[in-house]
């Protein structure tokens, strides 16, 4: 079953709190972006010590746009009780297999990786039977509200799960109402809105209604 995800990409702890209140009883996941300037030029707030003292049973997945995401997941495990997953992109200077396995073997946490929409999957071919997760990426990472690359980023989702059927494939990035059906039938586990929730004037109604169309496409 297809589930929708929440993204916030914020600038402030304040950002934050109102974003969570808005969604936080109609989803069971959200994901923060992590943007330090390293990999990508912008950047993002994601304190863990404001965040773990924040009273919410909603799970939470860090998608790490950074050069070394390994201390931030370590002070998120530290701090956020309901922190389960970390991805970290595929793009970063650094063996994704080592990162990956660290995260999964060490530190015991559910790990994905997020590819960019131009990046085959044959560039990761090397963690693909070892992640939780991978992120298909329908923007450039960084910035939330831009345009869904194109359909043959569907064909990707429908490579990944031809090739590895138990792996959960998230969709990250540019999703329109009109883009879900298709996320669906490709077979897309979940599906991440930033902007298509938030900058609705009304977000809660806003994920509701997007919760059922998924429901009734499902």
């Amino acid at each position: 079953m297809s589930i929708i995800v929440p993204a916030f990409l914020v600038q402030s702890e304040q950002e934050f709190i109102e974003k969570l209140k808005l969604v936080e009883q109609d989803c069971s996941l959200i994901q923060v972006d992590v943007l330090d300037g390293s990999l990508f030029p912008n950047t993002s707030w994601f304190d863990p010590i404001a965040i773990g003292q924040m009273s919410t049973s909603v799970e939470i997945e860090l998608h790490l746009m950074v050069e070394n995401p390994i201390p931030i997941i370590e002070a998120w495990q530290k701090h956020v009780p309901t922190f389960k997953r970390a991805i970290v992109s595929a793009e970063m200077h650094r063996p994704d297999g080592s990162v990956t396995a660290y995260v999964k073997d060490i530190l015991h946490l559910d790990v994905g990786v997020a590819i960019d929409p131009e990046t085959p999957l044959k560039e990761i071919e090397e963690v693909l039977h070892e992640i939780d997760q991978l992120t298909v990426m329908g923007v450039h990472p960084g910035k939330s509200g831009q345009a869904f690359e194109g359909e043959y980023i569907l064909d990707k989702i429908k490579q990944a799960k031809h090739h590895r059927p138990e792996l959960v494939i998230e969709m990250d990035g540019g999703v329109t109402e009109e883009l879900i059906p298709k996320l669906i039938e490709a077979g897309i586990d979940r599906i991440v809105c930033g902007s298509l929730i938030f900058k609705n004037e009304q977000p809660t109604k806003e994920l509701q209604r997007l919760n059922q169309l998924v429901q009734k496409t499902a």
